[in-house]
């Protein structure tokens, strides 16, 4: 069955695109890492898809984790958090947590700062939709196997219609990446690739 959109109903998430996690010397970037988004074409896929719905007046937003520096307020109560607070590599003005170049919002897009794993956790994420009126999310960015499935998760607990291109999403590796997707993101949302969001937003 093919694929159909309303781009009257959708809105795209581009989710932890920071140099932390995507460019060498980022905290969480590995050459596996950036090897796997390489073969994924990932941040050429985004672009494609930021492109497109850009066009059609399809709201484009980014998702950034962000810490204040020192790390106040954030609960470290897991590894993943403990490695952001020790790091510092997402403290709020620091290199890490600047948006990967290639990725980087444009006028018109809109940027959401979270502290959680879900773009949805504590962030104006589901007010906006709300506000806009959009039903449906095209999930894009990283990781897989955390964000990503975190944010497909929660948006299908409230509600949405949730859109996962794999090729617009890394993780640490393919296998990383495969896993999630199999596992997880086929049962939250309907799992496809760019090409074919893009030929159903024609």
């Amino acid at each position: 069955m093919a694929l159909e959109l309303d781009p009257g109903r959708c809105a795209l998430i581009i989710q932890d695109m920071q140099n932390a996690s995507l460019t060498e010397g980022g905290a969480f970037s590995t050459p596996e890492s950036r090897a796997h988004h390489a073969e994924q074409n990932l941040e050429a896929n985004i672009n494609r898809l930021a492109d497109r719905c850009r066009e059609l007046g399809i709201p484009v937003l980014h998702v950034w984790f962000i810490v204040e520096p020192g790390s106040p307020g954030f609960k470290v109560n897991a590894g993943l958090f403990d490695a952001v607070a020790s790091s510092g590599s997402l403290d709020r003005g620091s290199w890490g947590a600047e948006p990967s170049a290639a990725t980087a919002p444009k006028e018109g897009d809109f940027i959401i700062e979270k502290m959680r794993m879900s773009a949805f956790h504590d962030t104006k994420l589901d007010t906006m939709l709300k506000g806009f009126g959009r039903d449906t999310l095209i999930l894009s960015g990283v990781l897989t196997n955390m964000a990503m499935s975190h944010t497909a998760r929660t948006g299908a607990d409230l509600g949405y219609y949730v859109v996962f291109p794999e090729d617009a999403a890394g993780s640490f590796d393919g296998e990383w990446h495969r896993v999630a997707v199999d596992y997880a993101l086929q049962n939250v949302s309907t799992v496809t690739d760019t090409d074919t969001v893009l030929a159903a937003l024609a």
